[in-house]
């Protein structure tokens, strides 16, 4: 800050006041505050982008990837049921039913010997059959039952395929020969 000093004339009047220095202070120049807007700007900008993205993603990004048996154990149960989730395993043998006229099926999948109902509305992939490796992607409910809204079939590998004997499915051998029980 600089100091201006101003003289004044002196008086014998006790009404006048006396000489003193007085000080004008000099403005000193000011930040420009179209930099500081602007960047508060670009701020607001860039979290509502980040916003948006996590909000599309927010639907298909927290669905959880289970088998079976994980959401069927009884503790672990509860926790599943009325979120959305993807459930893997392979179609139980003999378990689709298709209503006649409609784009209804009810089906089971298993894998290590537990087991869950699931339904299904909707075009069902080509590779849909007994012992095919699907991946359902629903809601568990209360009952128990999983309603699904989409299902993806593995494409079966001649090494990894499923096939039915005795009833249940053996993975990744021929049907005479001994092999994996899901």
């Amino acid at each position: 800050m600089v100091r201006v000093i101003i003289a004044m004339p002196m008086s014998d009047d006790p009404k006048t006041p006396l000489p003193t220095e007085t000080a004008a202070p000099v403005a000193a120049p000011r930040p420009r505050r179209k930099k500081a807007y602007s960047r508060y700007l670009i701020l607001v900008g860039l979290a509502g982008v980040i916003a948006m993205i996590a909000s599309t993603f927010r639907g298909s990004a927290m669905v959880y990837s289970k088998y079976v048996d994980e959401v069927t154990r009884p503790a672990e149960r509860a926790r599943w049921v009325g979120r959305t989730l993807r459930v893997e395993g392979l179609v139980v043998p003999a378990s689709i039913e298709h209503r006649p006229g409609t784009r209804d099926f009810r089906f089971r999948v298993s894998r290590n010997h537990a087991e869950l109902a699931v339904t299904y509305s909707g075009i069902v992939p080509d590779t849909f059959r007994d012992c095919a490796g699907v991946t359902v992607r629903g809601v568990l409910g209360q009952d128990g039952v999983f309603r699904s809204d989409e299902i993806v079939a593995k494409c079966p590998s001649k090494y990894e395929a499923a096939t039915v004997v005795n009833g249940e499915c053996i993975v990744g051998m021929a049907p005479e020969a001994p092999g994996r029980r899901m």
